[in-house]
């Protein structure tokens, strides 16, 4: 039987009808993940095929409604098409780095002391580490992938979602639920997964939130250096990287369309995390 405090943990998103502002960030994301996912039905265009008869189009040019590329390449389509990789590269560092930071996170607080301790000190250590610089050593090492970036995400950023479930876990542990629980013969793994964890799902889903947007910026800014996701795959942080001759000469929109696509999606992705953290999101 679940206790009065887990299930005010497990119930405690709702959607607010009063914050029109958490349902456009909502419908924003939904929309950039159904088209991604319908790009071949939205554009009939090959997102690496060139075209030198229609170099440098502008926006609004017929057939490519957001113009061309310098080598003729539809921008509508590598933006679609970009959404694909940069939107599940993100989902999927975020899953990876949120995963190992509950785990570990639940395995300090409800683990013994000196296991708390010493995961506590390393990811203290970690944190004191610029991440981007440990992303971009292991890009390098490892060469550029969508693999490549998942893992250095993931692993220059469990930290925050580490110690985020480890303070909410000890801080409800001693409470006399969870004491209750033990006196009755419960296993540290039962009273983990039936009181504790559900306890501590608010925080950790708003951080689980904050991260998945910081792993779709991380991954556009390695791209953007080149150490991403391979040049010849369209993603956000590859467009950018292309565009960078293109303001010299002008075609302003080859810079702005995708640096738009970063900037909504990141903004959509911290307004759902705000709502969790206030308890206002979804409890699916």
């Amino acid at each position: 039987m679940r206790t009065e405090a887990s299930r005010r943990g497990l119930l405690a998103f709702r959607m607010p009808a009063g914050r029109p502002g958490v349902w456009a960030a909502a419908l924003v994301l939904g929309a950039m993940a159904l088209a991604a996912v319908a790009a071949p039905l939205l554009t009939s265009h090959d997102p690496l095929a060139t075209d030198t008869d229609a170099t440098a189009l502008p926006p609004g040019s017929p057939g490519h409604p957001l113009g061309t590329d310098l080598l003729g390449r539809d921008l509508w389509t590598r933006l679609l098409y970009g959404a694909r990789t940069s939107l599940s590269a993100g989902l999927l560092a975020g899953a990876v780095t949120v995963a190992a930071g509950v785990l570990l996170g639940a395995v300090a607080g409800a683990g013994p002391r000196w296991l708390s301790t010493l995961i506590s000190r390393i990811a203290d250590v970690l944190l004191s580490v610029p991440m981007l610089i440990v992303a971009l050593a292991l890009s390098a090492l490892l060469g550029p992938s969508l693999g490549t970036v998942v893992v250095a995400i993931a692993v220059t950023s469990w930290m925050p979602v580490a110690l985020v479930a480890r303070a909410e876990l000890i801080s409800q542990r001693e409470r006399l639920y969870v004491r209750a629980a033990y006196a009755l013969g419960l296993s540290r793994w039962q009273v983990l997964r039936r009181h504790l964890l559900p306890g501590a799902l608010p925080p950790i889903a708003s951080i689980a939130a904050f991260e998945v947007g910081h792993a779709i910026l991380t991954e556009s800014t390695l791209s953007f250096l080149g150490l991403g996701v391979p040049p010849n795959r369209p993603s956000w942080g590859n467009l950018l990287t292309e565009a960078q001759q293109h303001l010299l000469t002008g075609e302003w929109y080859t810079v702005a369309f995708p640096a738009a696509c970063v900037v909504v999606t990141i903004l959509a992705v911290n307004v759902l995390a705000s709502a969790f953290a206030r308890g206002e999101g979804s409890a699916w």
